[in-house]
């Protein structure tokens, strides 16, 4: 669950709905600057399912020890590698090149996403088993790639891997298609998370490391107001203008939430609401 504190209460996204806005931001990417990814179905398949393992979790909004509800970023660690464990076992099993990318995505939230959050402190001791069997599934989804013969992994995919998961590092002269797909699945959750993590978007003024072209071109997003609901994304990435996206939403008043009992009731009672967002280009 996404919790951003209000004047009066606490709005809730779940991470499914937060997922299907970066799904919303994958179906419309791809300009003369941005490329489309090769393999779309399973990166917009990545997109739209790499948070589902909260679907069961996220049904129930939870309190801390303090009171306060519970955010996706203070969850304990073992619901939370329950939860990202089964979604990407989900995944993987529909398709293996969207499962490698989810399983990158949750175990690079604890390895500084691979190099690309290198502030973000490093792999806490909880985590160190999880992350140990998300990078041998990953190895063992990329040699099942590679014996199909039908994805876009290559030899230099493995050789990839084996250097992110030893020192967040991309090989010298890296030519493969995981590392910027890896990157796009990041822009696309985080530009989602800019419009999910406060009741007054953007949660961030700048995303970094976003691909353009080719495996390791990449250049920084900037996201500012321009009006009602509407922001400006430079440069701009999206196939059509402009893009107008939604975001599904509950806000619970905070004198309703006593205990966990009355928070369930309290989101239940709340009105689902859906806050229409419209992204133009800088110029606009």
């Amino acid at each position: 669950m996404i919790v951003a504190e209000t004047a009066t209460g606490f709005q809730f996204v779940t991470q499914p709905a937060h997922a299907a806005l970066a799904g919303q931001f994958a179906d419309h990417w791809g300009t003369d600057r941005f490329d489309r990814p090769e393999q779309f179905a399973s990166l917009a398949l990545a997109a739209y399912t790499h948070d589902d393992g909260w679907y069961g979790y996220d049904r129930r909004p939870h309190l801390d020890g303090s009171g306060e509800p519970v955010d996706f970023r203070e969850m304990p660690p073992k619901p939370w590698i329950d939860l990202y464990e089964d979604g990407i076992d989900d995944v993987a099993a529909t398709d293996a090149y969207a499962g490698l990318l989810v399983s990158m995505h949750g175990a690079g939230l604890r390895k500084q996403r691979y190099g690309l959050s290198p502030n973000w402190p490093p792999t806490p001791p909880e985590f160190e088993d999880f992350l140990g069997r998300e990078h041998r599934r990953q190895d063992q989804l990329v040699a099942q790639l590679l014996h199909d013969g039908q994805s876009p992994v290559s030899d230099t995919d493995r050789r990839l891997l084996q250097s992110l998961h030893d020192s967040n590092t991309v090989p010298d002269g890296y030519d493969g298609q995981l590392w910027p797909d890896y990157r796009r699945l990041q822009a696309w959750d985080e530009l989602s998370l800019a419009f999910c993590i406060t009741d007054s978007p953007p949660g961030y003024a700048e995303i970094d490391g976003v691909p353009t072209t080719g495996p390791r071109g990449g250049t920084t997003l900037s996201i500012s107001a321009a009006g009602e609901q509407t922001y400006r994304i430079d440069p701009y990435p999206f196939d059509t203008v402009p893009l107008e996206v939604l975001v599904p939403y509950r806000t619970v008043p905070k004198k309703a939430v006593t205990d966990d009992e009355s928070l369930v009731s309290a989101y239940y009672d709340a009105r689902r609401a859906t806050r229409s967002i419209t992204l133009v280009p800088a110029e606009s």
